[in-house]
C-alpha cells in the first residue's frame, strides 16, 4: 500500500482495482466517488452507500481536481 502525500484518506494499492486510488481500506475509487456524484447522489448519499467518511468523498473531489489541473488539453481545429 502507499498512501498518497497530502491526502489522509486515499491510497493506492498494488493489485486493487488497477492501481487506482481507493479509499483507505476499501475498495471504493475516486472514479467510483465521481461517477456516483456525476450520477445525481449527493456527497451524504455517496459517503452512507459505501460506507465510507463525508471527509474521503471530499478528498476524492480534491484528487480529481488537483488531477485534472495537471492534464493539458491541446484543441486542434478541424479542416475540411
Amino acid at each position: 500500500m502507499v498512501l498518497l502525500p497530502g491526502y489522509k484518506w486515499l491510497e493506492v494499492t498494488p493489485g486493487r482495482r488497477g492501481g487506482r486510488p481507493t479509499v483507505k481500506g476499501t475498495h471504493v475509487t475516486v472514479d467510483d466517488i465521481l461517477e456516483a456524484l456525476a450520477n445525481g447522489w449527493s456527497v451524504e448519499e455517496v459517503s452512507e452507500n459505501h460506507k465510507i467518511p463525508l471527509e474521503a468523498v471530499y478528498e476524492a473531489l480534491r484528487f480529481a481536481l488537483e488531477t485534472l489541473r495537471k492534464v493539458e488539453v491541446v484543441a486542434v481545429e478541424a479542416t475540411s
